[in-house]
């Protein structure tokens, strides 16, 4: 791969940070395989050689990261983190694992395809930053960073979330694996057993798994374990934010195992498909995916929250006011941090106090008004506030001539687009082989997705024009007028009410 500058300086910087972690950290040979009880899959056991990349700082560091950031102020029992997650990830990816290899008469996976997909696994949210995609919305989507990493190489990173990319330069960089060298170093694999040679282990292949990428050697279907169309990683936190969030959510994972198998479309190489009998189980996934977004990812409350995390990161960025030794200017910056460091040095700033003490206190912002298809009064009010959506630009824009209207400054007005479930790729290229020697067909042909989605976007979409609650009823009329004043007309009285406040 020939590296961009941009994506040059992103390796260097990500190197920088790791050797500062990791300075003084030394790997101990560990005796013997671990038990690690999970309250979502019970016991399983993991390697040595794991063992060793969960003590180290990189991983360490994930218990102090919620998998869904400030969902805990609403729900309250979702404390669970992205440690956990790695290894419930780990758990379900070697399952299937086990189950390909059981169906087939040449082994899908030998022993160095296992280890490298579980250390993927294990790996493949290590980039994430303070309360995860809070965070990565600031240094992605508000930050030009990795979009010039994207664009110099688009066929490796164009589909590539923000933390996956940063995960990928952090398990290819020359640190990790000087890391990885004195791991291997623990074991003398003549004198105790291990799953493989240790030294045979590719991390540029674990990276391409980790972005969903052929890695080199190796079928497509080995990376749709972890990132592909239905993988471990959907399985498990799917899951998991259920039961921690105390929504009911059930997906049968061991009939996953029973039905998973591998076939072929058009002549294609083999990919990850479903038989029929357990094509529940893909539509299971689709719809407790849908039933977390509607209850708990898209809640106002969780929005709010989102939102002021969001503000927080922002004013220190733009202000240059440092958290720690951080000035938040870059993507590895914040791998600095976690929710907590984070928090406390918020808290040490004069300018950013009030707003760390506004959600450590859960003084979230109110919803000023509610806006989805019903408040929206014509076909036309709903296009245009649709060409919002996709632009930040705008939405800035708009946010200011609303505070101009009421009088107040701008930061007192936020406008929310919480981002649509993403269930294309899983019902679009999800596999399902309808009878043997019958050509594959997708999920979508089988199931209403599409008509999951139309519902979802007439009916229980929302977006949400937030406000302190002081300020509540200025920013509702104010918002309304200069909506108008675009050609977006709304049904004020139904949009309060939704909002649930009264003139």
């Amino acid at each position: 791969m020939r590296l961009g500058p941009e994506t040059k300086k992103l390796q260097r910087n990500i190197n920088d940070w790791l050797t500062e972690i990791l300075e003084g950290y030394k790997p101990r040979h560990i005796r013997d395989r671990k038990v690690i009880r999970d309250a979502v899959f019970g016991f399983n056991i993991f390697h040595k050689h794991e063992i060793n990349i969960l003590d180290n700082p990189l991983l360490q560091r994930l218990r102090y990261i919620h998998q869904t950031a400030l969902a805990l102020h609403t729900y309250p029992t979702a404390t669970h983190t992205r440690f956990e997650h790695s290894l419930g990830c780990v758990v379900v990816a070697d399952r299937m694992m086990h189950a390909l290899n059981k169906k087939q008469a040449t082994l899908p996976f030998d022993d160095i395809k296992m280890v490298e997909v579980r250390l993927a696994a294990l790996l493949h949210d290590c980039g994430h930053g303070p309360f995860s995609h809070a965070s990565e919305f600031v240094y992605d989507t508000l930050s030009s960073e990795l979009q010039n990493v994207r664009f110099e190489d688009w066929k490796t990173f164009g589909q590539a979330q923000g933390h996956e990319i940063l995960s990928y330069f952090i398990v290819t960089s020359p640190r990790f694996h000087k890391l990885w060298e004195d791991i291997c170093e623990q074991y003398d694999p003549s004198k105790e057993p291990l799953p493989c040679q240790l030294g045979q282990v590719n991390f540029k292949r674990v990276g391409a798994i980790i972005l969903g990428l052929p890695a080199k050697g190796y079928p497509k279907y080995v990376s749709e374990i972890i990132n592909g169309p239905f993988d471990a990683d959907k399985f498990d936190y799917i899951i998991r934010d259920g039961y921690f969030s105390g929504l009911v959510t059930t997906i049968d994972i061991d009939r996953l195992a029973v039905s998973l198998d591998l076939g072929t479309v058009s002549g294609t190489k083999p990919v990850l498909c479903i038989d029929l009998g357990g094509a529940t189980i893909l539509e299971q996934l689709l719809f407790n995916k849908m039933i977390l977004f509607s209850s708990m990812y898209h809640h106002h409350k969780v929005r709010a929250s989102f939102r002021q995390l969001v503000r927080l990161f922002v004013t220190a960025r733009d202000k240059r006011i440092k958290l720690g030794d951080e000035k938040l200017d870059n993507a590895v910056s914040f791998l600095r941090l976690d929710d907590y460091t984070a928090f406390s040095h918020a808290l040490g700033h004069t300018k950013l106090k009030s707003l760390a003490d506004d959600i450590r206190y859960r003084r979230l912002l109110k919803r000023a008004l509610v806006i989805d298809r019903n408040t929206l009064c014509t076909p036309a009010s709903r296009e245009k506030w649709i060409e919002y959506q996709a632009n930040l630009d705008k939405i800035s824009q708009l946010e200011k001539e609303i505070a101009s209207k009421a009088g107040i400054e701008k930061e007192d007005v936020c406008i929310d687009f919480p981002p649509e479930p993403r269930i294309y790729k899983t019902a679009l290229h999800s596999m399902v082989r309808v009878a043997p020697g019958r050509p594959l067909v997708p999920l979508d042909k089988l199931y209403p997705v599409g008509g999951w989605m139309a519902g979802y976007e007439q009916y229980r979409f929302r977006s949400y024009i937030f406000a302190p609650a002081h300020l509540q009823k200025e920013v509702a009329l104010a918002a309304v007028k200069v909506l108008r004043s675009h050609g977006i007309r709304l049904d004020d009285d139904l949009s309060k009410r939704l909002a649930k406040w009264v003139t």
